[in-house]
């Protein structure tokens, strides 16, 4: 696939500076080879891009001229996604259902959705158009699944939950398994029934081997364009709101609450019942034990404003200085005692 520079300037809403040349694909700087376009995101990047073979760059609107053509943009990232997007359709399965799948009589699946082989769709189910489901996919019982959503292979919706439309779910992901619930009767555990469901708002995608748990009553929610990333527990009955991201190893315990826009790094854990506010952050492999306030930036266990943990690590690092200086001032005060 070929694309002039100015059909591409056009779709990203870009400014064309230089020859009109095709370019056959796009790339970061590393792989970047003749006849591709590539992209800069600032002027550190400058020389990297003079130095590789790319025929082309995006670049932001402040950013100096090239020898080579450029188009410059508000967001070069973002055009570059979109350019990757351009230049890498993927088409849909053709509608239908496989004669290796299991689809349950009263199931309700759309002549336009694709089902996979080895797929099991279970009573009540209802499929919608434009869905595809890969192979050796589960959709439990009275699970809804919304227009132009996708299942990839061997993914798992228990029970009655719901997917709404132009959802991705990653291989690998199980959605509605029970919450973790269980009460002690004596030196016992008795499981608590988990009789809710997991909700997912449109354009959510879902990461691979990702598990969001059902509610014990009412409903686990994700909101819409939320972004989940591989390995992500989410606990019964926990909210999360609109557009949050949610990197991966992170753990979110039952009946948390997370505000619109919410960025949970790697590796974090949110404490159950715990309210974190919109457009707040949450540092890598920090422990939330606390509320957090909106807009706030929060790192470390347990947690506290980035910047007093900043401090506060620096001073741990500092502590073995400290320690030779404070045992040398010990000593040598010991010895003036002692001469005394």
């Amino acid at each position: 696939m070929q694309k002039r520079l100015s059909e591409i300037a056009e779709f990203i809403g870009g400014a064309l500076e230089g020859e009109d040349i095709f370019v056959s694909g796009i790339s970061g700087v590393e792989g970047a080879s003749e006849n591709y376009l590539t992209f800069m995101e600032n002027d550190r990047h400058r020389r990297a891009v003079e130095e590789s073979a790319a025929s082309a760059v995006i670049i932001p609107l402040n950013s100096k001229e090239f020898t080579i053509p450029v188009i410059r943009v508000k967001n070069p990232r973002l055009a570059f996604a979109q350019v990757l997007a351009m230049f890498n359709v993927v088409e849909k399965r053709k509608p239908g259902i496989h004669a290796l799948s299991s689809v349950a009589e009263d199931a309700v699946v759309s002549d336009e959705a694709y089902v996979g082989p080895y797929v099991v769709i279970e009573k009540g189910a209802v499929i919608e158009s434009g869905v595809e489901i890969y192979p050796f996919s589960y959709v439990g019982e009275g699970v809804f699944i919304g227009k132009n959503s996708i299942l990839e292979p061997r993914v798992t919706i228990m029970k009655g939950c719901r997917i709404s439309d132009n959802c991705l779910i990653h291989s690998g992901a199980v959605i509605g398994a029970d919450g973790f619930g269980f009460v002690r009767n004596g030196a016992e555990q008795v499981k608590i029934p988990q009789v809710g469901i997991v909700d997912v708002a449109s354009c959510v995608e879902i990461g691979a081997n990702t598990t969001i748990d059902r509610a014990t009553t009412g409903e686990t929610s994700i909101g819409a364009g939320t972004k989940i990333d591989n390995l992500v527990q989410i606990g019964h009955n926990v909210f999360v709101g609109k557009d949050c991201t949610i990197v991966s190893q992170s753990g979110i315990a039952g009946s948390s609450r997370i505000g619109d826009r919410v960025i949970i790094a790697a590796q974090a854990g949110i404490r159950d019942h715990t309210v974190i506010g919109a457009d707040a952050i949450v540092g890598g492999r920090a422990g939330v034990t606390k509320p957090v306030k909106t807009g706030a930036v929060v790192s470390g266990y347990p947690a506290r404003d980035h910047r007093e943990e900043l401090k506060i690590e620096a001073a741990v690092a500092r502590l073995p200085e400290f320690m030779a200086k404070a045992e040398k001032f010990f000593n040598y005060s010991s010895c003036s005692i002692g001469d005394s």
